[in-house]
């Protein structure tokens, strides 16, 4: 998509008629667009989105319409707002124009109309004809899909939301970009559609239908999967909250430790402390780790040793029976059924009389032999009796060794925990009031990331079992329905959409796991030019994000190491996902849920958050990065960009008040007119 035109009547501050040319060059790509602070520089990044999709969340004031025309409207008139973008996609031309109607009642008020989209399309043949206005929102998506656009047209506020989740350790923006940028829509509305665990999916409308035909009591195993996967979603949002909470005090506690540490007279103390906070976490994971195999252990082998007096009663039972296999090899009830039937023997014997000796021998050999062979299943029984009582022989042994280590680790603990408690007290006598201080903070942090820890183990563990509910709750349906003849084509077509569902879930695991891996790539390499290898950062499965910074911390800037660092991070995601884009473009993938052109990048701000000597870098990064770039910069930072990429600028314009002490009027003037 290659824009060439973006025209405003009455948009916000721009009174009137007002119009922008973009640079079309390949080598000077660079459209530049330098505005006073509250002229409205922000305004025409938006109206992209306006004019495109509609949309004015970037707006306070969701009214689109100048305020000096709104105000000078009187009783019974109308005013138009209207935005217009020419832009070529796939070698074909396109106007897009959106317009919205304000009217002035008598009363004075101003109420708009819904906005109206018109799309003009010039034919290979030079000829204009307008598209269907039903098609409009399909004939948009086809050129640039919304839930793309926010990657190519990046504002401010944008930026500062995710700078704010940066600086926590994530970005939900990340996880958005890997799917969009994938084309994984579809594939994902798929795993949602199939999706076992929800009852509005295929699988749970099937569910139902069996429900219907099962009983109450399958109905009550299916409403039990149900709320126990509820109940784990939302404990999986508690964890994930509280595992923020533990991150956060674990760092604060390290930052006062090292805060004691630089205080002499109880440096030792404190290194002590430290070692011994070493050992206490460590004996406390060899305490899980050892509860957790006691778990297992458990559910594995205990059915099996309660139940070996009975198995033992049942194998002497069984010990002197004669209902041994007598059967003949490869000779069926079926055959012996018709030998009788046709009334002689292979032999050649007569069968005829059903109170013969003869015709009485077959009949009893039925019961020995397939598919009866009661023998042959006594032999199975006592083969898989054997082997449970065998298997859980050191049941009993191996719970005590395990409840003794589990004894051992918590008497340990309450030793190390004592050992800390006194020393902690030590300390907190220091005559130094600051280290008193320090230590009583280590310590309350200490007690609430204890709570935090016994809160996130007990839903971990509610995790546990309610997953073990939902396991039992499957097991059961299973051998109920499997009962139920009718039921049979539902459970076929259950694992058929099941099988569905994790091959897609399969797919979708490992593309989003790939793409993910090649934008933190993508990102590390960007930071390669501007820090020169001094910044690097690692996206984790759940995109939670770890910065690396060596040289970063090391230059004075307008803004703090945290922010600086977020801007940077966030711009090298911008770039990552244009690249990929891009290779997306390349691998000419016929798959029309993926962009199929190259794009162009449209910034509002993307220079204020970083100090002269980054500007420099990222100048000569910009315009390598899409097609076609346009900046919407403020006049301080534009002569630094300018300056810098004057090699690349194509057209450049000023954004200005007509008069300073009136910031609803503002004037667009092409440098050079």
């Amino acid at each position: 998509m290659l824009l060439k035109k973006l025209s405003l009547t009455n948009f916000r501050p721009f009174k009137g008629e007002h119009s922008i040319e973009f640079s079309t060059d390949k080598e000077r790509n660079v459209t530049l667009v330098m505005a006073e602070n509250g002229a409205g520089k922000t305004t025409l990044a938006q109206a992209f989105q306006w004019v495109l999709y509609g949309r004015t969340e970037g707006f306070k004031n969701k009214s689109v319409l100048n305020s000096v025309v709104e105000n000078e409207m009187m009783g019974g008139t109308n005013q138009y707002v209207t935005v217009s973008l020419e832009l070529e996609h796939n070698k074909t031309e396109y106007t897009i124009i959106r317009k919205q109607i304000y009217k002035k009642d008598i009363n004075g008020n101003v109420k708009p109309d819904n906005s109206i989209s018109e799309i003009y399309i010039k034919n290979k043949d030079g000829q204009t004809v307008v598209n269907n206005e039903l098609k409009n929102p399909a004939t948009i998506a086809s050129i640039l899909p919304e839930s793309l656009s926010k990657y190519f047209f990046f504002d401010g506020e944008r930026i500062e939301k995710m700078a704010t989740e940066v600086n926590e350790g994530k970005s939900d923006e990340f996880k958005t970009a890997v799917q969009n940028i994938l084309g994984l829509t579809a594939l994902t509305n798929a795993i949602n559609h199939l999706n076992p665990k929800s009852s509005t999916s295929v699988i749970g409308r099937y569910n139902a239908q069996i429900d219907q035909a099962g009983g109450q009591q399958t109905k009550e195993l299916r409403d039990t999967i149900y709320s126990s996967t509820e109940k784990i979603e939302k404990n999986n949002i508690e964890i994930e909250k509280i595992e923020g909470e533990i991150e956060y005090y674990n760092k604060e506690i390290d930052k006062t430790k090292a805060d004691i540490l630089s205080y002499a007279e109880v440096e030792k103390q404190q290194q002590a402390l430290n070692r011994l906070n070493d050992d206490l976490n460590r004996e406390q994971q060899h305490k899980i780790n050892a509860i957790s195999l006691l778990m297992s252990n458990f559910n594995k082998q205990t059915y099996y040793f309660m139940t070996r007096k009975l198995i033992n009663d049942a194998l002497n039972e069984l010990k002197d029976t004669d209902n041994v296999d007598k059967g003949v090899p490869d000779v069926s009830a079926s055959t012996i059924k018709y030998l009788i039937d046709r009334k002689k023997c292979l032999c050649g014997c007569d069968l005829d009389d059903p109170t013969s000796k003869a015709v009485q021998e077959l009949t009893a050999l039925l019961k020995y032999i397939p598919p009866e062979s009661l023998g042959g299943s006594i032999n199975q029984f006592q083969k898989r009796s054997r082997w449970v009582i065998k298997s859980s022989d050191s049941y009993f042994s191996n719970i005590e060794t395990q409840l003794g280590a589990i004894r051992g680790c918590s008497n340990k603990i309450e030793e190390l925990e004592h050992e800390i408690g006194e020393i902690d007290d030590t300390i907190l006598k220091s005559s130094n009031a600051k280290i008193k201080d320090f230590k009583s903070r280590q310590i309350e942090m200490e007690h609430t990331r204890k709570s935090l820890k016994d809160k996130l183990e007990k839903l971990k563990i509610d995790n546990g079992i309610l997953d073990g509910k939902i396991k039992e709750a499957e097991a059961e349906i299973s051998r109920l329905q499997l009962k139920i003849e009718k039921n049979q084509l539902l459970e076929t077509k259950i694992l058929y959409a099941r099988a569905a569902y994790n091959r897609f879930k399969q797919t979708y695991d490992f593309q989003e796991a790939q793409t993910r891996e090649k934008l933190e790539d993508q990102i590390n390499q960007l930071f390669k030019q501007i820090y020169a290898g001094g910044m690097t950062i690692n996206i984790d499965e759940k995109y939670k994000i770890n910065s690396y910074v060596n040289e970063l911390q090391d230059n004075s800037s307008n803004i703090d190491a945290n922010t600086a660092r977020s801007y940077s991070i966030i711009f090298a995601f911008i770039v990552g996902v244009i690249n990929l884009a891009k290779q997306k473009v390349n691998d000419k993938t016929s798959d029309s849920s993926i962009i199929t052109d190259e794009y162009p990048l449209v910034m509002d701000a993307p220079l204020s958050s970083f100090d002269q000597r980054r500007i420099k870098n990222i100048c000569e990064v910009i315009p390598n990065i899409a097609r076609q770039v346009i900046i919407f910069i403020k006049d301080s930072d534009g002569n630094i960009a300018k300056n810098e990429m004057r090699d690349k600028i194509g057209i450049e314009y000023e954004v200005s008040l007509r008069d300073k002490n009136f910031p609803v009027d503002s004037k667009i003037t092409k440098v050079g007119d």
